[in-house]
């Protein structure tokens, strides 16, 4: 999607959209090397494709293909046997020989993507080392919460497969009534995937890999997708996916939030959606696409979403300046879009029908979408994750510290804005433009604010676009925030397209300029290393399988205090270490208001009586306690079988330990000491 470069014996025209939809001349081809001597003197090329030649490709030596029953003869004398069965063994041994050959040669002649593809990795360690380093031991500083809430599910789903259980349900958070894990922010796609290495090493593991992973495989898919369908030159390819795998966008969701930070699918999806325009291969391209989008709602349900409105968007902006290639395509890409749905629809026909129908689903979003709302302002603010920012201080334009995808900073949004301006001629590039447009509008919610002062100068009227449509299927389970990351994969596509320009014109005074501009608003933006704090540590009581003890027919719910809430997760350390293997009460889940009321809420938390009184003492002490009698002894009880619990379990080390034992020595029984905890236990159990 660049200008042809002029005065290089190059046609002088003006490259557009269609190369969006052009494959990469020789992406699935031969890759051919650098020549090698031969020992015998002569000169060997190798090529990549000969590991999946046919066996018997001339001048491979193979021995001629045979029948399945070991030879043409119907004889089956031992000398046919020995035969076929060498004839295997060359074949296998010329395949080994093959495949050593071209592994060989990639790493004598690496590719360009393989190459870049290392960068990536290593500059992702290098921002995740010290949780790489000791998962077990350390914890993200900036957000430890929902990576409690991560390593939780990443157990829950290991233990749930290998238990052949339903992955999208279980009782083992939010007891009695359990949690649509489907309905909740879910990372049962990579969880799957990663159930060999927390059933190995534990969740904390598994997450570490997972964080890095999110970073480095954006920027290599985004990379893939720009060089094979935007741009012709590696070095605007590898500015995209620098920063479009390292924006701003995805170094805050790093902080936890896997489910949004984990874009890779991202550029494959759009890759194939440009393919539907192939009128040669409509059905294939249809059904891989709709498999893609069926992953992708295992990865980051809510990204699906963000890239369906940037690409409808895009589309329509663009259709509506190409109305001849509509009509022309446009059947092709529509015909290919239903087969991409009808497979998606029966992929996902279960799934989703669990999600929005299924036990303890529920409709609406628990958070004030007005808070989640970028100001206008933050996109020129640098944010406290990158070298500009300040780490010590989260600017007041963000609604925190993992919700900071709409602060790119000034430097970036100039330039990308004189790119912008020079590729204009570039139809692509004005279509950009009118979809980051629409993001934006939508990012800033319900009342658009600049400087956290109402908007009155732009002609929409103080109530944003979101406020009309915030009610709308999808709208409705979103945050405006989040459409800032769709502005983020806009700002790295026109900051390639620009560089890729800039890199192939003929004026170096120009070159350098452009891609000095580039570097200068990309410096700032520099991540900073993710900082850890040290875990609490968790007691040996559940560690061990000494909490078996709490547990009996009808009866798998252990109450921790303080009870898990959104704010403590405790409880779910305990459960995580115990491979979910028991329930805890409340959580920080999402759930219906009641069996009558699909309205969410939020950690519907101390509902019960006793849970209003741990709650209390556990945060105040027992000065108001109650005196415990024969009645306040029957409602503990009544309580605990309410939560079909037989015990509860305090840890040595918590505040006002002594009020809560005092309290529950006389209202449940006298504790036992247990590897680090007080537990008490139901005496009719």
């Amino acid at each position: 999607m660049t200008d042809s470069p002029k005065g290089q014996d190059a046609p002088d025209q003006e490259v557009d959209a269609d190369l969006l939809a052009e494959l990469a001349a020789s992406f699935g081809a031969p890759r051919a090397v650098p020549a090698r001597a031969a020992r015998g003197g002569g000169v060997v090329t190798d090529d990549v494709k000969d590991v999946s030649d046919d066996d018997g490709a001339a001048g491979h030596g193979d021995p001629a293909r045979i029948d399945g029953d070991g030879g043409s003869s119907s004889s089956n004398d031992s000398g046919d046997v020995a035969a076929g069965d060498a004839g295997r063994l060359a074949r296998v041994r010329n395949r080994l020989r093959q495949l050593g050959s071209a592994l060989l040669n990639e790493i004598l002649y690496p590719r360009t993507g393989l190459t870049v593809s290392l960068v990536y990795i290593v500059f992702a360690i290098a921002l995740t080392w010290k949780l790489l380093l000791d998962p077990v031991a350390k914890i993200l500083a900036g957000n430890p919460y929902d990576q409690y809430y991560f390593e939780w599910q990443l157990t829950w789903v290991e233990h749930a497969l290998l238990h052949f259980q339903n992955p999208f349900f279980t009782h083992a958070m939010n007891a009695p009534d359990g949690m649509n894990v489907e309905a909740n922010p879910q990372i049962i796609g990579p969880a799957a995937v990663l159930t060999p290495v927390t059933y190995l090493f534990g969740a904390p593991v598994s997450f570490a890999l997972l964080t890095t992973f999110n970073l480095c495989g954006t920027a290599i898919t985004w990379r893939w997708f720009l060089k094979r369908h935007v741009v012709k030159t590696e070095t605007a390819a590898f500015v995209g996916g620098l920063f479009a795998g390292f924006s701003p966008s995805v170094m805050s969701h790093s902080l936890a939030h896997p489910n949004l930070a984990g874009q890779w699918l991202v550029p494959l999806i759009l890759g194939r959606v440009l393919r539907l325009r192939e009128p040669e291969h409509t059905t294939r391209n249809g059904i891989v696409l709709g498999l893609m989008i069926a992953a992708q709602v295992f990865v980051g349900e809510e990204l699906l979403f963000l890239t369906a409105m940037g690409v409808g968007a895009f589309l329509l902006a663009y259709a509506a300046m190409r109305p001849r290639l509509v009509r022309a395509e446009g059947g092709t890409f529509l015909k290919g879009a239903g087969i991409a749905i009808a497979t998606t629809a029966v992929l996902l026909a279960y799934p989703l029908a669990f999600q929005f129908a299924g036990p303890m689903s529920f409709k609406g979003i628990p958070f004030d979408i007005g808070y989640y709302s970028a100001d206008l302002k933050s996109y020129a603010v640098y944010p406290s994750l990158e070298l500009w920012g300040d780490p010590d201080k989260l600017d007041p334009l963000a609604p925190g510290a993992t919700e900071q995808a709409a602060l790119v900073g000034w430097a970036l949004l100039l330039v990308v804005a004189l790119l912008a301006a020079w590729c204009i001629r570039n139809l692509v590039v004005p279509a950009l433009l009118i979809a980051a447009a629409v993001l934006l509008v939508l990012s800033t919610g319900p009342k658009p604010m600049f400087d956290h002062k109402p908007v009155t100068w732009w002609g929409l009227g103080p109530q944003g676009l979101w406020d009309h449509i915030h009610n709308w299927p999808l709208f409705s389970s979103s945050l405006p925030i989040r459409s800032a990351l769709a502005v983020s994969w806009i700002i790295g596509i026109l900051l390639a397209i620009g560089v890729d320009k800039a890199v192939q014109t003929r004026f170096y005074w120009l070159r350098g300029l452009a891609v000095g501009a580039v570097a200068a608003a990309l410096v700032p933006l520099i991540p900073r290393v993710l900082d850890v704090w040290d875990r609490k540590p968790i007691p040996a009581y559940f560690t061990t399988s000494a909490w078996k003890e709490c547990l009996s027919p009808g009866h798998h719910t252990i109450v921790g205090v303080p009870l898990s809430s959104g704010g403590d997760r405790t409880n779910e350390t305990w459960s995580t270490a115990a491979d979910t293997a028991f329930d805890i009460p409340q959580g920080p889940v999402m759930a219906p208001d009641s069996a009558d009321n699909k309205e969410v809420r939020w950690g519907r938390e101390n509902i019960l009586w006793t849970a209003q009184w741990l709650s209390y003492i556990y945060n105040n002490g027992g000065g108001s306690t109650p005196p415990v009698d024969a009645g306040i002894k029957n409602r503990v009880a009544l309580d605990l079988a309410t939560w079909k619990a037989n015990c509860v379990v305090v840890a040595d080390d918590n505040q006002n330990f002594g009020p809560l034992k005092a309290f529950l020595d006389q209202a449940v029984a006298p504790g036992m000491q247990r590897d680090g905890v007080m537990v008490w236990k139901e005496p009719t159990h």
